[in-house]
């Protein structure tokens, strides 16, 4: 087993139980499993930007990693930031302050959801080892590099300083626009952009009810229990992420040095990264419904005999996975779709969820339902933008376009930005 990275320095109490221990998962050794990790050599290296985990060590080994839902890619969604953020909620805020009552509907289910991932995904002989192409080594290998996935934007350390890079791992407008920048200007991005606007725009307007005026700004962002709050975020980020500085270049102590209307803005940027995480992010990486329930459409894992013949196989036979492993991928499905509340939910209904935000009085209430209201509208409207999308694309496909180079367009539809299919919080 791995041990747990040192914790940062100057850390509020409770920071210690935010650190994630990172333990190697171990296959069964089925006769369908492929013996990924002694075929790559220890040159084997894991991507950290794409959605399915990418072998960079012999192209003809990248087949074997591209699978359905890699845990170790939904791990920094799942496990890690959700908890991070759910412990230093449920330690450092009092239950009845603005903040803590904000955050409940994004935080709902998380401890048990993630107790049950971690009993049936992650933990040695579970399903996910018993179904997945790995063996011992492997799995080791894949569980121990997990953590570098933590937190998004990773790569931007060695371009920016610690102040700025905390400023881009929170602000996912700032990331997006150097992505952009560098040429990575895909629709994905694009939704992403539009729904972070749309998404922050609301944490601000309803933190600028509670805290209208600067000062009154000021005296939430020196509160000793936000201020705990967010640094035990930032130090259960750290001390799960080796990508980062532990010393006095830390997170916690870039935060020092910022101005107090920096660091409302950086409160108001944390909590939005979180909810677009949990959100947005994890339906992005954190859904296995629709890879696991057809075996023969994705299956985690194929028969001996389609490994190529350098690794002992013949390189044919049926691309659908044995009936073990189907059978393994039909239990994981059965522990999928558990219901959270909808992101989209209309403003006095049943499932209105704003009805837990705290309110001084019936002013404020009425202040904080109009900007549910406002929310709520857009996440519709941008519904409708990202279905008309995906209709766009289906259609260019059917009417057989083709794109400069002569061959058939193929521009696969997007829904991990749609509100309609988004929840509040983490699920399965």
């Amino acid at each position: 087993m791995l041990g747990p990275s040192p914790s940062p320095p100057r850390l509020p109490p409770g920071c210690a139980r935010a650190i994630v221990s990172r333990s190697a998962s171990r296959a069964t050794g089925s006769t369908s499993s492929l013996c990924f990790a002694r075929a790559s050599s220890a040159s084997s290296r894991w991507s950290t930007t794409s959605t399915a985990c990418t072998c960079r060590s012999p192209a003809s080994l990248r087949w074997l990693c591209n699978l359905p839902h890699n845990p170790p890619h939904n791990l920094p969604q799942s496990p890690q930031v959700s908890n991070i953020f759910t412990m230093a909620m449920r330690e450092q805020l009092s239950k009845d302050t603005p903040l803590r009552r904000f955050l409940v509907p994004f935080t709902y289910g998380t401890i048990a959801i993630n107790d049950a991932a971690r009993v049936t995904l992650v933990t040695p002989d579970s399903w996910v080892p018993r179904a997945y192409p790995f063996d011992e080594e492997g799995l080791q290998l894949a569980w121990a590099n997990a953590y570098r996935h933590l937190p998004g934007g990773v790569e931007l350390k060695v371009e920016l300083t610690e102040r700025a890079f905390l400023q881009t791992i929170f602000d996912r407008k700032a990331y997006i626009d150097i992505r952009i920048e560098s040429g990575v200007d895909t629709q994905y991005y694009k939704q992403a952009l539009e729904y972070w606007v749309m998404l922050r725009a609301f944490v601000k307007g309803t933190f600028d009810v509670y805290y209208p005026t600067a000062a009154d700004q000021q005296r939430f962002v020196e509160d000793a229990e936000t201020e705990h709050f967010l640094l035990q975020a930032m130090g259960g980020i750290q001390a799960t992420s080796d990508v980062l500085v532990i010393g006095d270049e830390s997170l916690p102590h870039a935060w020092e040095s910022f101005a107090r209307a920096e660091k409302y803005t950086m409160v108001i940027d944390a909590i939005t990264r979180f909810i677009d995480v949990v959100t947005t992010g994890h339906e992005q990486v954190g859904k296995v419904q629709a890879y696991a329930q057809d075996a023969s459409f994705a299956s985690f894992s194929w028969a001996a005999s389609l490994r190529p013949r350098w690794a002992g196989g013949t390189g044919e036979g049926v691309l659908a996975a044995p009936k073990e492993v189907a059978t393994g991928q039909a239990l994981i499905m059965a522990l999928t779709s558990t219901p959270m509340p909808d992101l989209v939910a209309a403003a006095g209904g049943e499932q209105d969820w704003s009805k837990i935000f705290w309110a001084a009085d019936g002013e404020q209430r009425a202040q904080l339902d109009e900007v549910y209201v406002q929310f709520q509208d857009r996440l519709r409207a941008f519904s409708a933008k990202c279905q008309e999308v995906n209709e766009d694309a289906l259609a260019a496909f059917e009417s057989g376009q083709q794109n400069v180079a002569g061959k058939p367009l193929v521009n696969f539809g997007l829904w991990s930005h749609d509100p309609q299919y988004l929840e509040t919080s983490v699920s399965i």
